[in-house]
């Protein structure tokens, strides 16, 4: 099957993007004080490093499409990134109080999220058009395998895609009023906050949905390293902040959860297993 290369456009952009999202995520994840010269407004320990967490899903989404250099199998990290980017955009422009005009913080944010997100959004609309033809695959790809999930793999992605897309709404529309469906004791959640982790809920819900109906395994290994990235990042984080791990509710234990539920799904993806015979 012939598929396209990246233009060098996209490479460059998926690049600076991936290696500056890496500094930004380490950094938060190893000493989340840092947080207080990186970003507009306070946020706990905890939640500054699973901002770093949800941070990091992004680098080897931009890092491996490049290296891997193919349109199809960098078609859903980007739409990953773009889904990520809409909804962080819309949640800074709801608080836009918050945020200095003056500070490159705030230009990277709009300015460089803006200008991610248009680049992307071309690339994943004009894909098939753009680049150089090519008819190989690097071997992680696995060329022209098929997809193999079976009908519980198929089940359980589709439930947790619309888990996460729900929770994702909620956080979204009610922001810290959705503090019920939090992993810290009440009062931590601000509606920023809650806004702002809406969009790797809901990017990740829908990246769970797509790869349910994606043929070739090529497709879905990248979005599976990123769901690895940020379950052990995740599984990680709650393990050192676990003293601050006190849900307000039975619900807030689904946050709990997640990282576990993200990495097994990048297991299984990953599993040889999911190669069609």
């Amino acid at each position: 099957m012939t598929d396209r290369t990246l233009p060098s456009w996209v490479k460059i952009v998926l690049v600076i993007s991936g290696l500056m999202q890496i500094v930004f995520g380490l950094r938060l994840l190893i000493d989340p004080s840092a947080l207080t010269s990186m970003w507009p407004w306070s946020m706990t320990p905890v939640t500054a490093r699973l901002l770093g967490c949800s941070t990091l899903v992004s680098v080897p989404l931009a890092l491996l499409s490049v290296w891997f250099n193919r349109y199809s199998a960098a078609r859903l990290p980007m739409i990953m990134i773009i889904a990520y980017r809409v909804l962080q955009l819309a949640a800074g422009f709801i608080h836009f109080s918050n945020f200095d005009i003056a500070s490159p913080t705030t230009w990277n944010y709009f300015g460089g999220g803006g200008i991610l997100l248009i680049i992307l959004f071309i690339a994943v609309i004009r894909g098939e058009t753009l680049g150089e033809p090519v008819s190989t695959y690097h071997p992680f790809l696995r060329g022209d395998t098929k997809l193999n999930i079976d009908s519980i793999g198929n089940t359980a992605f589709r439930a947790v895609s619309i888990l996460f897309i729900l929770l994702g709404v909620i956080f979204f529309i009610l922001g810290e009023n959705a503090d019920w469906l939090w992993f810290e004791a009440a009062g931590n959640l601000t509606s920023l906050t809650a806004r702002l982790f809406a969009s790797p809920m809901i990017g990740l819900g829908i990246a769970s949905w797509i790869i349910t109906i994606s043929p070739y395994w090529r497709q879905v290994r990248i979005p599976a390293v990123g769901l690895c990235t940020f379950g052990i990042a995740g599984i990680l984080t709650l393990i050192l902040e676990s003293a601050s791990v006190q849900p307000p509710s039975p619900f807030g234990y689904i946050m709990v959860a997640a990282p576990i539920i993200l990495f097994a799904m990048g297991i299984y993806l990953l599993l040889p297993a999911r190669a069609s015979k």
